[in-house]
C-alpha cells in the first residue's frame, strides 16, 4: 500500500465561503491537495482564504467544475456521504463507517473520490446511485448531522493513519474494472430480474467493500466469465 492513499476531495455545491476555507484547511493539515469543487453557490473569495489559514496555495489549485460528472473524471473509486441512517431495502443508503471504508480500500493504487454534500440537504439520490461506496460517521441520534469540514477531518484523518504495513498483493483498479463490468452484464443477460438496477448497485458496493487481495479479485474474475460463458451458451 502506498503511504498516502490517492484521493481527490470533491465538495458538491457548497453554499458557505467559511466552509469552502476550513475544508481547504482539513486537506492541507492531512497532506493532501487535490480539491475539486463542484459549482459552488458563493464565489470564493476573502472570507474562503481568511478562514483557509495556511492552506490558502489549496484555494488558488482548487478545479471549480460544473458536474459531478466532471470532477469524477480519472477517477476509479467514488465514496459519497450521508448523514441518514439506510438500512432495510434503501441499498442508496447503507453505510460503512470510515474504518470500514478504509479496511476495504487499503493497499488500492485507484484513485478514490470523496464526495462532501452541501451543508444543507447533503448528497441527492442520484449522486448517491453513482457512488461505490457510502460512509456515515456513527453521531449522536438526538443531533446526527456534522458540519462538512468537520465531516471532511473525521474522514481524511481515518484515510491519513490507514496502516500500510502489510504483505498483501492487492487488487488492481483493472480487476475492480473487470469484476464491475462482467457482474453488471450478468445481472443485464439473467432477463426478467426485479430491482436489475439495485442489483447492479447492491453487487458493485459488496464486491467493492469485501474483496482486497489480487488473489481474491482473479478467482472472482474467473468465476463471473465462467458464469457469464455458460449463461450465453445456454441461451
Amino acid at each position: 500500500m502506498r503511504d498516502k492513499m490517492d484521493l481527490r476531495v470533491i465538495l458538491v455545491e457548497p453554499e458557505y465561503e467559511q466552509n469552502i476555507g476550513y475544508c481547504a484547511r482539513v486537506i492541507k493539515n492531512f497532506g493532501f491537495s487535490d480539491l475539486v469543487i463542484v459549482n459552488p453557490k458563493v464565489k470564493i473569495g476573502q472570507e474562503a482564504r481568511m478562514y483557509s489559514k495556511h492552506a490558502d496555495d489549496l484555494l488558488k489549485s482548487a478545479k471549480i467544475v460544473k458536474t459531478l460528472g466532471d470532477a469524477l473524471k480519472g477517477c476509479s473509486i467514488s465514496i459519497g456521504t450521508t448523514a441518514i441512517h439506510g438500512g432495510g431495502r434503501e441499498v442508496l443508503r447503507i453505510a460503512l463507517t470510515p474504518k470500514q471504508v478504509i479496511k476495504s480500500l487499503s493497499g488500492t493504487d485507484a484513485k478514490i473520490a470523496l464526495l462532501i454534500g452541501r451543508e444543507g440537504t447533503g448528497l441527492s439520490k442520484e449522486e448517491l446511485g453513482t457512488c461505490d461506496l457510502v460512509v456515515r460517521i456513527p453521531t449522536s441520534k438526538d443531533y446526527g448531522t456534522l458540519n462538512i469540514s468537520h465531516a471532511l477531518g473525521i474522514l481524511l484523518y481515518e484515510f491519513r493513519s490507514a496502516d500500510s504495513n502489510d504483505d498483501v498483493e492487492y487488487i488492481s483498479e483493472r480487476e475492480r474494472k473487470v469484476i464491475d463490468d462482467t457482474s453488471r452484464q450478468l445481472v443485464k443477460s439473467l432477463k426478467g430480474i426485479r430491482g436489475e438496477k439495485t442489483t447492479i448497485l447492491s453487487l458493485k458496493r459488496i464486491f467493492t467493500r469485501g474483496i482486497r487481495s489480487s488473489t481474491e479479485g482473479k478467482a472472482l474474475i474467473n468465476f463471473l466469465k465462467k458464469l457469464d460463458k455458460a449463461i450465453r451458451q445456454r441461451d
